[in-house]
């Protein structure tokens, strides 16, 4: 992820410089033809930096030895991830309540899953019902 992002990086800023230089040809017609309406070159220089900038950051940030951030360094991604994912549960909690039918308590998990858990009415864990 960190390389695609880093060559997307380059290749915004690679990208831009075509479009600045162009904008600067504008400019100078725009000069020698003494036209009153000129917005056009400061929108696509605008825009050409933006992109630069956008660029700049991806690859600086990205980069393959490091940003020199010690906090940006660190970041794991994938432990982020694993930490994020381990947030949900496969099985309901036991303090999870169900509906009571015929002696037992069920509780389909997660909601519209159609995934049913049943335990018996005195409580217990859940257990998944494969029926």
């Amino acid at each position: 992820m960190r390389d695609m992002r880093f060559s997307l990086g380059l290749f915004l800023i690679v990208l831009s410089v075509p479009f600045f230089s162009f904008s600067g040809d504008l400019r100078l017609e725009c000069i020698l033809n003494d036209a009153g309406s000129c917005s056009v070159y400061k929108n696509i220089q605008i825009g050409s930096l933006a992109m630069m900038t956008i660029g700049m950051l991806l690859a600086i940030l990205s980069r393959p030895g490091g940003t020199g951030i010690k906090a940006i360094d660190d970041f794991d991604e994938s432990k982020e991830y694993d930490s994020f994912v381990a947030g949900f549960d496969d099985e309901p909690s036991s303090d999870a309540i169900g509906v009571l039918k015929d002696g037992y308590e069920w509780l389909e998990y997660p909601v519209g899953s159609d995934t049913w858990y049943s335990r018996p009415e005195t409580g217990g864990p859940w257990i998944k019902y494969r029926g």
